[in-house]
């Protein structure tokens, strides 16, 4: 009896060093790049570590339909191809990446392109999020090699995203934020429309496991847009820092649900615009 319940306890210690491995993706070395290019027949871009240049990075391209959540493809390229702009832009020109895609296999005309660099479970955002339409075959100025400088100096904990100064949105709910540097360790996503949620019934499943598999706190669960924060980035709201472990159907763009223990917390947190920054 007394082995049984060692054994028991065992796997149930596991179990939960496993799941947290899960809620809090490892540290990576830092990573830049972006998309430079989408047209009707394919993806281009780039990705390095500036401070170790054999460090080959892995890129996963997440494609989503205009206005939803969830991805409608994912394709997995290596950043090992050959472009002559970076030579001149960040002297090392084998850090290209490349991806066919067939737009009429997807269902929709507009979409909007993401790119991550991968480390194990973890993905790192590399530059901005690029807007296609398939009527016109085009999409949105995508970011330059050359708009991406290398750190001078790096933690070599995060990643670092440098993206164009940000141009106020058309469409708040749909239009996704920029990233603008406003320190070493944080980076603003600009102002988001901030709501509360429980794990009641009512302002969801009633499970109580998030999206991604966690059992959601208050002062560190959080739901996002996965298009724009995904599973496991740290933001801060005011004072807290939360941590990206779930969804939601209405959470699109730049929005916010934050986990509260109960329902009456959740209902008196209402509706509020804030802030959010990037911890990175």
């Amino acid at each position: 009896m007394k082995h049984s319940i060692f054994q028991s306890c065992k796997l149930f210690i596991l179990s939960l060093s496993a799941a947290a491995m899960m809620a809090f993706p490892a540290k990576a070395a830092n990573a830049q790049g972006g998309i430079t290019s989408v047209d009707s027949n394919s993806i281009s871009g780039w990705a390095w570590n500036p401070d170790n240049t054999n460090d080959v990075q892995n890129v996963e391209i997440h494609i989503f339909q205009a206005g939803k959540s969830d991805p409608v493809k994912y394709l997995h390229v290596t950043a090992d191809k050959y472009r002559e702009d970076l030579v001149a832009d960040i002297k090392d020109g084998w850090h290209g990446f490349h991806a066919d895609i067939d737009w009429t296999q997807l269902n929709g005309t507009d979409f909007k392109v993401k790119a991550y660099s991968v480390k194990g479970d973890s993905y790192y955002p590399l530059g901005s999020t690029v807007t296609y339409a398939k009527a016109s075959g085009s999409s949105s100025k995508a970011i330059p090699a050359s708009s991406v400088k290398p750190s001078a100096e790096s933690s070599g904990t995060a990643p670092i995203t440098q993206i164009p100064a940000p141009q106020a949105p058309a469409d708040p709910v749909n239009s996704l934020p920029q990233l603008v540097p406003i320190s070493g360790t944080e980076r603003s996503l600009g102002i988001f429309s901030i709501s509360g949620y429980c794990g009641c019934d009512i302002c969801g499943s009633g499970l109580g496991i998030t999206y991604s598999g966690t059992i959601p706190k208050a002062n560190h669960t959080i739901a996002a847009d996965l298009s724009i924060l995904p599973i496991g980035s740290k933001v801060r709201v005011g004072n807290v820092i939360y941590t990206v472990e779930d969804k939601g159907s209405s959470i699109q763009g730049n929005m916010l649900d934050i986990y509260y223990d109960s329902h009456e917390e959740a209902n008196a947190h209402g509706r509020t615009q804030q802030e959010v920054f990037l911890v990175q």
